[in-house]
């Protein structure tokens, strides 16, 4: 994985130091990175029982056992098991996008759990684009504006990234909600004016009104614009939306700080974990039908997982102190 090169001076100044120790967060995204000297690798791998880790990407573990998936610093945690066998004779081709799913909410916000919070040196920011009152009528042409205007954010700032969505206003008109990550400061009258001219409006009140920028002051509220302003589903989409093609993309994602450990688990592991993940998520929905092998995720930190998980493990301990205590009083009967 490459580094998020806006933390290339502090990764390279920590390592030169060559010291053992506990490093900060912004290193486990370093090709020098090592699990062995990462203070939560250590902690997840001394709460399991676990001497030996696989890291990312995900060819290096085999798909025959059971494993545990952690985002450092995120908040997404999966159990994965054996999968279904699959019929492969049959060909799977991927239909036109005809809106934001439930699904495609679900992965742009697993992505978003994904990133190290612990390793952002700065807070994200939420900014808006709108259209003035005549925009183009082909879809293309407004992905073309959002890609101009990004290689011009990027010019300004090469390590920034971005998770864009784009929507329709009552009027009709596309406009854009972006997650902007690794930018110390974004001038609103450089906003204004880059957008102004990436859509070539001619309209001086675009120009004040066409753009809005916002400040997350936490990262339950980065969450929160997420899912309320960038996460609302889309079943029917607009006259002239049919040619519109993916509605959310990221664009810089390696610049993202995002580290998965994969962590080969027992059996007996995997159950009890996926049993708290469930239990997490308020339990199986009615409509689920649970294979026997199959895994769960969750947008969960790891130490409430772990608590959890404890907790699952004290009531079937519980449970089968109560089932053998009844054993043995049939022995007597």
């Amino acid at each position: 994985m490459q580094p998020c090169n806006i933390n290339t001076f502090k990764i390279n100044q920590y390592f030169g130091q060559n010291e053992r120790v506990s490093f900060p967060a912004f290193s486990r995204h370093s090709e020098q990175w090592k699990p062995e000297y990462d203070p939560t690798v250590n902690g997840i791998e001394n709460a399991l029982g676990l001497s030996t880790l696989h890291i990312s990407p995900q060819h290096n573990i085999p798909t025959s056992i059971y494993t545990l998936e952690i985002a450092l610093g995120g908040s997404l945690v999966r159990v994965k098991g054996k999968k279904p066998l699959i019929n492969k004779s049959r060909q799977y081709t991927r239909g036109v996008i005809s809106g934001f799913s439930n699904a495609s909410k679900r992965n742009m916000m697993r992505l978003l759990a994904s990133i190290d919070k612990e390793a952002l040196m700065f807070k994200p920011l939420f900014v808006t684009l709108t259209y003035p009152n005549s925009w183009p009528d082909d879809p293309k042409q407004w992905k073309r504006h959002l890609d101009n205007w990004l290689k011009r954010l990027r010019r300004r700032y090469p390590d920034c990234a971005a998770i864009w969505k784009l929507e329709a206003q009552q009027r009709g008109a596309p406009h854009y909600h972006l997650l902007l990550f690794n930018i110390p400061h974004l001038c609103k009258d450089w906003l204004a004016q880059s957008w102004y001219e990436v859509v070539d409006s001619n309209d001086p009140r675009h120009r004040q009104a066409g753009t809005r920028i916002e400040s997350i002051r936490s990262w339950n509220g980065c969450f929160a614009y997420a899912s309320k302003a960038m996460g609302n589903p889309v079943h029917e989409l607009h006259a002239g939306w049919d040619r519109v093609g993916r509605m959310w993309g990221v664009s810089g994602k390696e610049h993202l700080p995002i580290r998965i450990v994969k962590i080969p688990i027992p059996r007996q592991q995997f159950n009890d974990l996926r049993d708290a993940l469930w239990s997490v998520r308020g339990g199986q929905p009615p409509y689920w039908t649970q294979y026997d092998d199959d895994g769960v995720s969750a947008m969960i930190d790891w130490p409430t997982l772990f608590n959890e998980y404890q907790h699952v493990q004290t009531l079937k301990a519980h449970q089968n102190s109560d089932n053998t205590s009844h054993t043995d009083c049939n022995c007597w009967i």
